[in-house]
């Protein structure tokens, strides 16, 4: 078992050459670094929790991958783009996050013996993630042409966004883990509803957009995000990962469409705009 990991390792080191890995490995920065730690920590630490007991899982949190990347990547990136490479990660398959579905009995009655000795109200939160580790000479269970050259470790792939792409189920399986919490967002017929209102009315600005994010249900207390950065970082997403440009949409500054559309005076013309790819003749 420890051979292909191994072999993975080798994998890396030639940025998989010939391989559907080539063009992630060699475009998305970051990614190959945290994948090569994610491998040695599991060489180090190796753990057999999946049910399926010949596959190789790693037991550590975000951080712990984090601070085992070599001290050059820790200066230009931080634990928020580590997660991100994950979630990439997670999405071609490389790696999987498990949820208590995917443990073997050892592993869940293990667990359970640590929630149980918390005698507190916790329950699973705050349990160890474990990540089912990838086999990279078999092709057909792992997805690397999900990921494209315009990903990066700054841009998050929200579930939102994983959903609308592909669909819930994969969203699921990005996100999963085992502490069980309730991503809450938007849902993938609103996202549609605002590509059709943006071909009818050609463009629509950060201000009109937040209606469109408003969860269909959300828990009591919840309040829908008002900074602009949020909206700005989810339709980036969903730029990056390919789901505006199916729809014929484009997420760019202002001064691209003001020529052909009206919009309102006061907009500064890098403000980014969705627009119908259509009104630039």
């Amino acid at each position: 078992m420890q051979n292909y990991i191994q072999s993975n390792i080798s994998v890396l080191k030639d940025k998989g050459k010939g391989t559907s890995l080539s063009t992630p490995l060699r475009n998305i920065k970051g990614l190959s670094t945290v994948l090569k730690t994610v491998y040695k920590l599991t060489l180090a630490s190796s753990s057999n929790q999946y049910v399926d007991t010949s596959i190789y899982t790693l037991q550590s949190t975000t951080h712990d991958i984090f601070m085992s990347t070599p001290k050059a990547f820790q200066r230009k990136y931080n634990e928020h783009n580590v997660r991100y490479i994950m979630r990439m990660l997670a999405l071609s398959s490389l790696v999987q996050p498990l949820d208590w579905k995917h443990l073997n009995k050892v592993a869940k009655k293990a667990k359970m013996l640590v929630v149980k000795a918390r005698h507190d109200e916790a329950g699973y939160q705050g349990l160890i993630p474990v990540y089912a580790i990838a086999n990279l000479s078999d092709s057909a269970s792992i997805h690397p042409e999900r990921l494209n050259r315009n990903m990066s470790a700054t841009v998050n792939l929200s579930y939102l966004t994983i959903a609308c792409q592909y669909n819930y189920n994969t969203a699921e399986r990005v996100y999963q883990n085992l502490n069980n919490w309730q991503v809450i967002g938007p849902t993938v017929n609103q996202m549609e509803k605002l590509a059709t209102d943006v071909r009818m009315h050609k463009v629509i600005t950060l201000d009109q957009i937040q209606p469109y994010f408003k969860p269909a249900r959300a828990p009591k207390g919840y309040e829908q995000p008002t900074n602009a950065r949020y909206y700005r970082q989810t339709l980036q997403a969903l730029d990056v990962i390919g789901w505006l440009d199916n729809q014929g949409l484009a997420f760019g500054p202002a001064s691209k469409v003001r020529d052909y559309v009206k919009l309102p005076d006061s907009l500064n013309s890098n403000t980014k705009v969705l627009y119908d790819k259509t009104v630039i003749k």
